[in-house]
This record gives structure tokens, C-alpha cells and sequence, in this order.
């Protein structure tokens, strides 16, 4: 199904309800529907560089558009949490970050920040080969060439910093007290500030461990650890706003 009706699709899409009676379906992806925006959805409602759905086609389908670094021209792409748009004609570059208001948001930032994104370990497989591979949280997979590398022992939910499109490793930020970090689901979807406290870091009660965050205006924000992003240690390592 190419299009689904407005009052059937996700909630935060900005496209309103009393505008369109029909709006475009993600395609399958790196990112489920319910948590993506359609590209030509992305270049018309929230970057505004196209004032129509056939201009967003237009640009899409002539590679002008590159997500994580590779042109994309299925105007249906779905984009979601820490994807990096670019717009390289137009010198435009974006980042897509969890919003309280509308779950996702796109933020300008500028070019050199373009060339990597911050992604989560999410699970980390042995293949039949005796090679382990790494799954990431926005869909890719990473295959380990070397048995012996540190890698193998980082904890899921670590963050990596990627290099993009070359899915280089440049850095790892797990989860610890002090490091900077992002709620990226649940009611405080949005809140960036220090880790205060982590109650439990445990693979198999992760999802009903709870952590306290503190923003910079000295409030603090209790969430579930699964809805935590870590984004630097000293500070962090992405524009936020």
C-alpha cells in the first residue's frame, strides 16, 4: 500500500488531518512506521524545501537527497531517529532527534557533523562462519573481522559513533553515570542532560530498569532505561537543538 488515510497514520506526522485525506505510507526499512517519516513527507512538511509532494519527488528522484550519506530516491524512505539528511546543492544538512511534541524532529547542523551518526547496540550474533556481528538499532549489521577485538565485549545499549557511509567505528559511549545522555521514547522523549543514577544495567531486566536524568536547568526526569540514548561523556558529541 502506497498511501494510507491521515486518521490511520502515526499520530506525530505534521501533515493535518483536515489537509489531506490521504497521506504517504513509510516503506519497510531501517525504521518502523510507527516511528519514521516518509522522505518526500520530511522534505515537504518539516524541512520546507519543496511546497508540494510532487516537488519532493522531484528532488528525491534526481539523487539530490542523501540519508546516512547514500542517495535515496524512494520518496517513501522512511526516516527516523538519528538519520542524517543532506542536501549537498543546497549546502543543507539535518539531523533527525527525538521531540517531545511530535517524537521526532529534524535539526540543522552543519556539514563536517554530517559525516557520522550515533547509533545503539542493540545485539551482538555469532554467524556460522565463528564471526561475530554486531545489530544496530537503525537496522544495519556490522561483521566483526577480528575474533579478538574489544568490541566484542562492549555491553548492548552502547552507543557507537559511525562514520557514515563507510560505517567506520570512531568511537563508544556505554551507559554510565556522568555521561551525557538523551531520552529518546516514553513521556520525556527529548530530555538531554547527565545521567544521575542508573539503578540496574542488567541485559535482562534493562527494560524495567529506571534511570534519572538531569537537564541543565537542574530539573530532574526519571525514565526506563531502554528509552535511554547516550550522546558523548564529557559533553556531548552531536548538536541537540
Amino acid at each position: 500500500m502506497v498511501h494510507i488515510t491521515r486518521l490511520e497514520a502515526p499520530w506525530f506526522l505534521k501533515a493535518s488531518k483536515k489537509d489531506y485525506k490521504w497521506t504517504v505510507r513509510a516503506s519497510p526499512g531501517p525504521h518502523p512506521i510507527s516511528r519514521s517519516i516518509p522522505l518526500g513527507l520530511l522534505l515537504r512538511d518539516y524541512l520546507r524545501v519543496a511546497s508540494t509532494l510532487k516537488e519532493s519527488k522531484k528532488i528525491i528522484s534526481d539523487g539530490s537527497v542523501l540519508v546516512d550519506g547514500r542517495i535515496r530516491r524512494d520518496y517513501k524512505f522512511p526516516v527516523g531517529l538519528m538519520d542524517v539528511i543532506s542536501i549537498p546543492k543546497a549546502n543543507l544538512y539535518f539531523r533527525v532527534i527525538p521531540d517531545k511534541a511530535r517524537l521526532l524532529k529534524p535539526i540543522k547542523i552543519s556539514e563536517d557533523e554530517s559525516g557520522f551518526k550515533l547509533v545503539r547496540l542493540m545485539n551482538k550474533t555469532l554467524t556460522k562462519n565463528g564471526r561475530f556481528q554486531l545489530n544496530l538499532e537503525d537496522g544495519r549489521n556490522i561483521l566483526l573481522s577480528d575474533s579478538s577485538s574489544d568490541l566484542i565485549k562492549i555491553p548492548t545499549l552502547t552507543t557507537l559513533k559511525l562514520s557514515i557511509p563507510k560505517q567506520e567505528i570512531l568511537g563508544t559511549f556505554p551507559i554510565k553515570e556522568e555521561s551525557y545522555v538523551m531520552a529518546i521514547g516514553g513521556k520525556n522523549a527529548g530530555i538531554i542532560g547527565q545521567l544521575k543514577k542508573l539503578q540496574s544495567a542488567s541485559y535482562k531486566t534493562r527494560r524495567y530498569s529506571i534511570v534519572i536524568i538531569k537537564s541543565a536547568d537542574g530539573s530532574e526526569y526519571e525514565t526506563n532505561l531502554e528509552n535511554l540514548m547516550v550522546i558523548g561523556q564529557e559533553k556531548p558529541e552531536i548538536k541537540v537543538e
